[in-house]
């Protein structure tokens, strides 16, 4: 085999086994158990970009949405103050998100419904046992079957998941779309043009783009903020750590402010764009093919200094690609999934040297056979001749 050739093959199946090894490790789900409380690892580079674009400094604001919570435990009596006190400051929509539950009491439930009647556009995520003609979304999502709520925070049925996206749609043949989600039912009623483009992306699920800031106050400061409310859209619900969940930005942040975060992206239009995959392995294929040419090249070349080479270019290629991995992102907001990748790069050289030490060792077995080999074919001569005497 001429050299040229050799080469050839030795960096494609060094790149086969790094792809291989890498992809491997990404797609096995991790037990992390020993080392945090979470019981499964969730590892995406989403979170890495979102993180770094909230620790910028300070983001942009949305004046679009109000984020307003209500102490742990509250009752009908609270929730009615509370939407008394927001039909004062003349809200765009009011999305509560708050299950209601317990004894009722006439008088609360007169002033509940009348408090809501203050209010223009109120959505529910929950049956409110006294309200059942009061919101025609309700009555109409009750029918579906869905009445138990809207919120769609997007764990995929996992444990410990972060939540990174949302649910656009459920999706009724029989009669029409309808929003299968508590902040998004809320924009409708606001901005039902920006729902049209959301639908006509065609996408089940949105990443959220967690790149702004919003105003979160308690439901006592309302009157002092009514200026900043008017017009916008309320997110109404507790502060509770029984709403905690994990995000891109936050492991402890509550669900109403994940919603506050889904309507602010669908409302700018600041949709997360990720790159076609078979882009992301196109590109992560030639560079580990050029890696690899590269830590061959430098270990021939430089053999004394190959090996500094080598990990200079390894850390170079690693911070490189997670720097304009995120320049991508937060500029452009487009989304590369390349974390397998930056796990190939750190699998390369050690891949390239399994692949040596294995070159050496069928060059010694092919040294070892042509020095046998002689010795062998005496021995099997002389049995010959010795079975041919025998026969005579």
């Amino acid at each position: 085999m001429r050299p040229s050739t050799n080469i050839i093959v030795k960096v494609l199946v060094v790149a086969i086994v790094t792809i291989s090894l890498s992809r491997m490790l990404v797609y096995i789900p991790l037990n992390v158990a020993f080392f945090a409380s979470t019981s499964v690892a969730d590892i995406n580079q989403f979170d890495i970009y979102s993180d770094l674009q909230q620790a910028q400094g300070v983001m942009p604001y949305d004046n679009s949405i109000t984020v307003v919570t209500l102490p742990n435990g509250s009752t009908r009596y609270e929730l009615a103050n509370a939407l008394m006190m927001l039909s004062e400051c003349n809200p765009a929509a009011i999305s509560v998100d708050i299950e209601v539950r317990g004894e009722k009491d006439p008088e609360i439930d007169e002033m509940l419904i009348e408090a809501i009647k203050a209010n223009k556009n109120v959505v529910f995520p929950c049956k409110l046992d006294c309200l059942d003609d009061t919101a025609k979304f309700f009555a109409d999502a009750a029918m579906l079957g869905t009445s138990l709520g809207y919120t769609n925070l997007d764990t995929r049925g996992r444990d410990n998941a972060v939540i990174r996206s949302f649910t656009t749609f459920y999706v009724d043949t029989l009669t029409h779309d309808t929003i299968f989600s508590l902040p998004l039912q809320a924009v409708r009623m606001v901005y039902p043009q920006v729902i049209e483009e959301l639908k006509n992306r065609h996408s089940s699920r949105e990443f959220i783009n967690f790149s702004v800031d919003y105003l979160t106050l308690s439901y006592e400061e309302i009157p002092d903020w009514a200026d900043a409310i008017k017009g916008s859209i309320v997110l109404l619900g507790v502060d509770t750590q029984g709403d905690v969940h994990r995000c891109s930005i936050d492991p402890q942040i509550i669900g109403l402010k994940i919603h506050a975060y889904t309507a602010s992206t669908v409302i700018r239009g600041t949709y997360i764009k990720e790159l076609p995959k078979w882009i992301t392995d196109l590109f992560a294929f030639v560079m580990i093919v050029f890696f690899i040419s590269c830590n061959i090249f430098f270990s021939k070349r430089f053999p004394r200094a190959g090996g500094i080479l080598v990990r200079t270019t390894t850390y170079f290629l690693f911070f490189a690609l997670l720097i304009s991995s995120y320049v991508l992102f937060n500029e452009r907001a487009v989304y590369s999934d390349c974390g397998w990748f930056l796990l190939a790069i750190a699998f390369c050289p050690w891949s390239l040297d399994i692949y040596t030490v294995l070159e050496l060792l069928v060059r010694k077995l092919i040294v070892w056979y042509k020095r046998l080999a002689p010795a062998a074919d005496k021995a099997i001569n002389l049995i010959k001749k010795h079975k041919k005497l025998r026969q005579k």
